[in-house]
């Protein structure tokens, strides 16, 4: 029973070795990202303004097929990728419950009654988190730009077993 689970667990951990096939992004002097098929992608085409979300239904040599409208997007044709961040968001979260935590005694001031803190003073502390938590807005994307500095590429790492 013991050698049993241990190999379910062994497979699990090793399975994703068998087929890989992912699109590797790189901005040269950052960390190389993955989409996988199945994955969330999120992108701008050349000359629209327009941000494409969706998933990935199928790798190709040097294009992508999305998902939900089955089109195919050439590597060559995307101008960014965008990968979300997590800390940001945290900071932003943290920020906003703090900031209300001092608005909402700001509010209530006048029910206490004899309260030990000025009512403007929480107003004015809780609007500062606020703007602290807006602050955060503009780092929740990583863009990496794809040209001089960037690249997207198809890479099919899959361990063939030799005949």
């Amino acid at each position: 029973m013991k050698k049993t689970i241990l190999l379910f667990f062994l497979f699990l951990t090793t399975a994703p070795l068998f087929a890989q096939k992912f699109l590797a992004v790189d901005n040269y002097g950052r960390n190389r990202k993955k989409i996988y098929e199945g994955d969330r992608i999120i992108f701008k085409i050349k000359g629209e303004k327009a941000v494409y979300k969706d998933e990935l239904y199928a790798l190709k040599d040097s294009s992508f097929v999305l998902y939900k409208s089955g089109t195919e997007i050439p590597l060559s044709e995307v101008e960014v990728i965008k990968f979300p961040r997590a800390y940001p968001r945290v900071l932003f979260g943290g920020f906003g419950l703090i900031g209300t935590g001092f608005l909402i005694s700001s509010a209530v001031h006048p029910v206490v009654g004899n309260a030990q803190y000025d009512q403007r003073q929480h107003f004015f502390q809780g609007a500062a988190f606020w703007a602290l938590a807006f602050a955060m807005r503009p780092f929740f994307w990583k863009n990496y730009k794809l040209g001089k500095n960037g690249q997207a590429q198809v890479l099919d790492v899959t361990i063939r077993k030799l005949p």
